[in-house]
């Protein structure tokens, strides 16, 4: 029996369709690309929201060059306790809701 040298390819796995269209291949990686893009684009917009509400210091709108920053702030609730329904139905309780911390938006225009 000759030794061969000759690599065999794998097929592919059984269990996915393989779809040849290259518009959609492109697709995809475009779609891929800008998933990428949008997680670095947000990790600078959260290292810079920092620095521009700093620099705003108490003023609620401000002009930077030839952008309008300006801040807002969102209120956070208070959690709620958890409540005995009725006289019925003693045991049982409605559950609380946590309560949610406030934040800071900054709008630039």
């Amino acid at each position: 029996m000759p030794r061969t040298t000759k690599s065999v390819a794998a097929p592919a796995p059984a269990t996915r369709h393989v779809i040849r269209d290259r518009a959609v291949a492109q697709k995809a990686e475009a779609y891929a690309t800008a998933k990428a893009d949008i997680k670095r684009l947000e990790a600078q917009c959260d290292a810079l929201k920092p620095e521009l509400l700093a620099a705003m210091g108490d003023h609620e709108s401000v002009v930077a060059g030839n952008r309008v920053l300006t801040r807002s702030a969102v209120a956070g609730t208070d959690p709620t306790p958890n409540v005995t329904i009725t006289k019925a139905m003693i045991g049982q309780v409605i559950p609380g809701k946590p309560g949610k911390r406030g934040y800071t938006q900054l709008t630039v225009q």
